[in-house]
């Protein structure tokens, strides 16, 4: 069996590979060469800061707790009436999501991971408010309540709450 990297393929010119590719020129730009580094995209930006969190340890720290929190969706969702042929969500998929949202490498990721409670945000109403409808009742299983309603203050300042949340 032979192994192909995606710069492997045929017609895939190995510059297209974006792993491979400094962000920066460093001879022409940056420390040494008497220039400022070149601003990034914010794209660019976004795609380095995840670069950079690969190998991070902190990338790791919520893995038990989303698939802790994924086996309890999964198990109530495989038993909803509401749901025919329900397929597993698997964790890693909500991993990647969290990751999008915050990253490894910022300080938000050691309390607000999902990035729920975040000044300014509306949609934490969602959660907490107890006489508000519960339009997420069909999804999360109804012991999360105790994690949610009135727990504005746990769900800024405590990853798991602020997972449950998001």
């Amino acid at each position: 069996m032979v192994n192909r990297t995606a710069s492997a393929h045929k017609g895939i010119p190995t510059t297209e590979n974006p792993r491979e590719r400094p962000q920066v020129n460093t001879r022409t730009t940056g420390k040494g060469s008497g220039h400022p580094p070149k601003k990034l995209s914010p794209l660019d930006e976004w795609k380095a800061g995840r670069e950079k969190a690969i190998g991070n340890p902190d990338w790791y720290i919520y893995d038990n707790t989303i698939r802790k929190l994924v086996s309890e969706i999964n198990r109530h969702l495989s038993t909803s009436k509401n749901i025919e042929k329900y397929k597993p969500l698997d964790w890693k998929l909500i991993k990647a999501m969290i990751w999008t949202e915050t990253g490894a490498a910022v300080t938000a990721w050691k309390t607000r991971p999902i990035q729920i409670g975040n000044t300014g945000d509306e949609g934490i109403k969602e959660v907490v408010i107890p006489a508000r409808p519960r339009k997420y009742n069909i999804i999360i299983p109804k012991t999360w309540n105790t994690y949610l309603i009135n727990k504005t203050d746990l769900i800024r300042s405590n990853p798991e709450y602020n997972i449950r949340a998001g």
